[in-house]
This record gives C-alpha cells, structure tokens and sequence, in this order.
C-alpha cells in the first residue's frame, strides 16, 4: 500500500535532521563509490544527486516545542519546555482514537497527502476498514486538536524524523491518559452500572468480573444472555475458567454495550452500541460524573469535552468507553491488552470500526443517536429551526413583497439597489 511504503521510508531514517531525500543520495553515493572500487567497474560520469528544497517552518518556536516533546516530562518540565499545548493534544487524540492505532502512520498519512484528491488516496472507497482507512481517520484526530499541525505539514514532509517523534510521543501519552481516565472510572463504575451492593463486595476489583453474577452478567456477550440468565454461577465459572466451549472473542461485544430492551435474536444489531450504562460512562469520562446523574457541571475542573471543545461523538471514543468499562468491571486489577487466548483490545476496535465504516448509513444513525445523548444536539436541528425561521416576520414580509412586485411587474427586473441605499439585513439571518 502507498502509504505504508511512504511511512516505512519516512520513519526508517532515524538520524535526527536526515531527509528521505539525503537517505537515498547517500545510498546512491555508496553505489557509485563501490563501483569505482571494482577492478572491473567501467569508467563512468557519476549522475548529479537531488537535493532536497530548504522548507523553513512557519512557526520556528513550534519545531523547537515538537523537539522538547519528551513522555516523561513532569508538569514543571512541561511548562519549562513549553510543550503543556502538544501534552493536551496528545491527551486527547489518545482519547479519540485508543492507543492502538499507529499514530506515526496517521501522521505519515496526513504529510504525504495532504494536496491529494479523496478519489486519489489509498483509502478511497476501501470495502473495509484497513489501515489506510484507519489512518485517514486518525490524522482527522491529529488536524483537529494538534496546534499549529496543518501549518507545519510541508515542513514535516522534510523532517521525517520530527513524524516519528511526534508520533512516538502521542503513543506513549495515550497510554497515560488511558490509565488516568480509567483510574477515575474504576472507582465509581459499580455505581454507575446502578449495581447494588450493600456490602461492597464489588469494591474490591479482584471480585469483579465474572467472579460476581452481577458484573458478570454485564460482561457476558448478547449471545449467550439467554444461557448466563438461566444459570448465572455456572456460566460465570465457564468464563472464568476459559472452558473450550465458551470462549470469550475480540469479535463478541459485552451486554453493556447493547440496549437490552431492543435486543433481537434474528437482529443482533438492534441496540448495539445504545447501551444506557455505555452511555453514563461515556459521560463519567468526557463530561464528568455530575453529568452522569443529569446534573449541572460544579465550578472545579473542567470537564474533558469543556476543555477541549468537544461537540459531537465518534466511533473511536465509543469504543475507547467500552473498552475502559470492560476492563474497570473485570477482576483484573491492572490494564491489560488481552483477555485469554482469544480476547485482545486492538482487535476489539478493528471490529466495532469495521463495522460501522462498513455501514455508512448506520454509523450515521448511531452518531446522531449519541450528540442527542451526550450534547443534546440533533442531527436535524439545523433544518428545523431553518424551517421555523422561514415563519418569522422578516421572511414573511419578505416573501409577500416578492409576490406582489412579480405579480405586478412580470417581465420587468427589479432595479439595482445602489449602495448607500442597500437595506440593512440581520445579523444572525
């Protein structure tokens, strides 16, 4: 694929400074060099090397920041090498996008087509979610909250090694951000999940999951509902002990995740991803936990989706949730990528991105559905108050006076408005 040869020539240069270009020039330099070397090298006139067009950066201030980009830097370091923007931003792309995917390919992507036609990228109407696909979609991430990133892509073109270190960084900072999101979410999901439990047995993580019918029955896939109902111990000691005959797959989504009161044998996809409880911890994470229980936001720190700006959902922050909430109700008490031999959290995401890339007209139903439950905003909101908007007086007057001058003057153009005579229109018309 393009993008993954680009990639693999754009990060294999590891020196700091060293273009692609300068890669290939020296390789053709060694070339020559070797065959003036042979005994049986033929007397030749070595061919003029490209050189690579100096790209000063916009913004000279925001390369040196890039550079300072350091994972393990402290609040104070952070201030003092003045990257606390970029530590943000990387915060919130892990968060929109899950740590899994390739950020350095994501921003190879954006570099090298960023001029390019939709119809001329690699991902153009792919059947199916790849990794260009999946590139495309991260980069997005990267362009809407990496400061000054758009400014910079030309000049990034050229310094191939500043893509690998961003990329490197934005990885590493995903992975802190996860463990913090997910740390604030262990500890009150019991009650979230509106599980009750008077002796807070389920406080303890090591008896969460399917130690506890009660998480259990939160973890168990749709399809084996029916089952686990009948018989909840034995189907938690199933699980538990990874019985053959019940495994638990990447491609098998928690009971969470689903709104139960819509779910259908003969139609799996009926509630998917409409979860109630998936809701409050989407809302426990991006908008805070007073938004949880339908209550305004306090005056302390700023919610995730305040303080970046956040208006509208997407599929990876879904996942992100499901993700966290399946690891927060497990009895591991610490993160892991894997659950058995057949459970593993990037082939988690691939699945539910899969299938909404693959279903443009349900992933947009299921957007809608989530601003509605998150923001409060409707996809038809525009519309409708256009609709209204043409009933006011303004267009009403308007509207008749057009009327009345087509019906008493037919053929006869209406004469220009001269400038100093033009009408006053509203602002916000």
């Amino acid at each position: 694929m393009l993008v993954l040869t680009a990639a693999t020539t754009l990060t294999s240069c590891s020196p700091i400074g060293r273009t692609a270009e300068a890669v290939i020039t020296a390789a053709k330099r060694r070339r020559i060099d070797n065959a003036i070397s042979s005994d049986e090298a033929v007397e030749e006139t070595p061919q003029a090397t490209p050189t690579t067009p100096s790209v000063e950066p916009r913004n000279p201030g925001w390369v040196i920041q890039a550079w300072n980009c350091d994972a393990s830097a402290n609040d104070v370091a952070r201030h003092t090498r003045g990257i606390e923007k970029m530590y943000d931003a990387a915060r919130q792309i892990g968060r929109c996008s899950t740590e899994y995917p390739d950020q350095t390919r994501a921003l190879t992507y954006g570099v090298i087509f960023r001029d390019f036609d939709a119809e001329n990228r690699p991902d153009y109407l792919s059947s199916f979610y790849s990794e260009d696909v999946e590139a495309r979609k991260v980069y997005l991430i990267w362009a809407r909250y990496f400061p000054e990133l758009e400014d910079h892509l030309e000049y990034l073109a050229v310094n191939p090694a500043l893509i690998l270190h961003l990329g490197n960084y934005v990885k590493s900072i995903a992975g802190k951000a996860r463990s913090d999101d997910l740390g604030r979410l262990n500890s009150a999901i019991i009650t979230y999940s509106r599980l009750d439990d008077p002796n807070d047995i389920l406080k303890r993580h090591a008896n969460r999951g399917f130690e506890d019918s009660r998480t259990g029955r939160l973890l168990c896939p749709v399809r084996h509902l029916k089952a686990f109902e009948a018989d909840p111990a034995r189907i938690c000691s199933l699980f538990r002990n990874h019985h053959p005959d019940w495994k638990l797959f990447s491609y098998d989504f928690p009971s969470f995740m689903s709104d139960l009161s819509q779910v259908d044998p003969d139609d799996r996809e009926a509630g998917f991803l409409r979860g109630p409880l998936l809701v409050a911890y989407y809302k426990a994470i991006f908008c805070g936990r007073r938004s949880v229980y339908g209550e305004a936001s306090s005056r302390g720190q700023q919610s995730v989706a305040a303080k970046y700006g956040m208006t509208e959902v997407n599929i990876h922050t879904i996942a992100y949730t499901a993700l966290l909430a399946r690891s927060a109700l497990g009895s591991d008490v610490v993160w892991s990528d894997g659950d058995g031999l057949h459970w593993r959290a990037s082939s988690f995401l691939h699945a539910v991105m899969d299938l909404a890339y693959k279903s443009p007209p349900w992933c947009r139903d299921t957007i809608a559905w989530w601003n509605k439950q998150i923001f409060g905003t409707e996809e038809g909101d525009d519309s409708d108050i256009e609709r209204e908007l043409k009933e006011s007086d303004y267009y009403k007057i308007l509207a008749q006076r057009a009327a009345r001058n087509t019906s008493q003057n037919p053929s006869t153009p209406e004469a220009p408005v001269e400038e100093d005579e033009a009408a006053e229109q509203p602002l916000n018309a």
